[in-house]
Order: structure tokens, then C-alpha cells, then sequence
């Protein structure tokens, strides 16, 4: 199960804080709040330091969010390849 905690910083920045298991059926619930941040104009920075497992549709989608100028904070070491794998695929 995947919690999504928000930290709202100074410079008009949200931070969406990951922890647990994303998987595909998660996606969804973070689009939304991803949305609502963009809908008021704030950058989006994702913080995946509390992530234990991601799948490949969540791989795929956080790359298509870095296209889109999300930033992502606290990758674990073995996701950030992955990701740059996608992102050029």
C-alpha cells in the first residue's frame, strides 16, 4: 500500500512524499495530486525516499512526470536506473 504525504515549502513548491509499495493501481491517486498542485501553479517535487517497491507502469509514469519538469528527491539507488532507462525508451 502506497501513503502519499504533502509538504508545502516557501517557494511555491509541494512535495509529494511516497512511502511504501507504488504500484499501478496507485498512479491514479498521485496524478490527482499532482494535478491539484499544477491547477494552483506550484512546482511538484516527488520524494521517493520511503518507497520499498515500484513496478514497471510506476517506472514508466515517474519518467513521463520528469519529461513534464517534476523533480524527484531521495531515489533509491537501484530505481534511479531504471527510470533513465525509461525516460530514453
Amino acid at each position: 500500500m502506497l501513503t502519499i504525504g504533502k509538504r508545502f515549502e516557501e517557494a511555491g513548491a509541494v512535495t509529494l512524499s511516497l512511502a511504501g509499495k507504488f504500484s499501478g493501481g496507485c498512479i491514479g491517486e498521485l496524478r490527482r495530486a499532482i494535478d491539484a498542485a499544477r491547477r494552483k501553479h506550484q512546482q511538484v517535487v516527488i520524494d521517493l525516499g520511503e518507497v520499498t517497491l515500484i513496478d514497471r507502469p510506476c517506472l514508466q509514469f515517474l519518467a513521463d512526470q520528469i519529461r513534464r519538469d517534476i523533480k524527484l528527491v531521495n531515489c533509491p539507488e537501484y530505481i534511479q536506473p531504471w527510470i533513465c532507462r525509461e525516460s530514453s525508451g
